[in-house]
């Protein structure tokens, strides 16, 4: 297998912001006497933050309509997010795809301004990714599973893959997952919640499953070796 190209998630891969996101909504759906399931945030990952809310909202019946879903969540999440860290094996990974001048991008169904604010913190890294597709709240592209926001990203590399097969995704969510497979990509699947929580049905079928980004070994997708292996 020959990689060119890598494409990440941004939260629960490259930052550690799903537990950010669980006390977020927790703190919605609280005053409606809710609580926000493990369940339902599986069906809301990956989304943009529109079809998340519906989702929210339909699965816990809440008395809200969109658009106070959107301004109460993002009030939460303008407090939350600029503390958010990068989760282990990031800084070292990206740092080495880019050293060895591997293309990286990032492709998510955060918003642009949530993603600047996420980021924040770690700005000189984040800048070695190109392109930066986010997902804005009303947007029009289909969101994951369906393929299209991995297949924006590669289309948008300055050289892109010559196929998609050479594209490799890091995903933390079975949305990710279908995602990369039906854009015809190989992925490496990092779950940020407890692993039993997930479809095995899904999960079998990622190129390769790990506990922790610390465990990547790129050799293993005709990637250069780490420098310290």
């Amino acid at each position: 297998m020959s990689i060119t190209h890598c494409i990440f998630d941004l939260d629960g891969l490259l930052l550690d912001t799903e537990s950010l996101y669980t006390e977020c909504l927790q703190k919605l759906c609280a005053p409606y006497g809710k609580n926000f399931t493990t369940e339902t945030k599986l069906k809301m990952m990956g989304k943009s933050s529109l079809e998340a809310g519906r989702i929210l909202i339909r699965e816990l019946d809440l008395p809200i309509t969109d658009e106070e879903y959107l301004a109460k969540s993002n009030a939460f999440y303008m407090e939350a997010f600029p503390s958010s860290e990068l989760l282990p094996g990031v800084e070292r990974l990206i740092q080495h795809l880019a050293a060895h001048k591997i293309p990286i991008g990032i492709a998510t169904g955060s918003s642009f301004e949530l993603y600047k604010l996420k980021t924040s913190k770690h700005t000189e890294l984040f800048k070695l990714f190109d392109p930066i597709i986010c997902t804005e709240p009303m947007e029009l592209r289909l969101t994951k599973p369906a393929p299209d926001i991995f297949l924006a990203c590669a289309k948008q590399f300055s050289k892109p893959p010559l196929s998609m097969s050479q594209c490799l995704v890091f995903e933390d969510a079975e949305n990710g997952i279908r995602a990369a497979l039906a854009a015809e990509m190989h992925v490496v699947f990092v779950p940020s919640l407890p692993i039993n929580t997930y479809d095995p049905e899904v999960i079998k079928k990622a190129t390769v499953t790990l506990d922790s980004l610390l465990k990547f070994d790129p050799s293993l997708f005709g990637l250069p070796a780490f420098d310290d292996a």
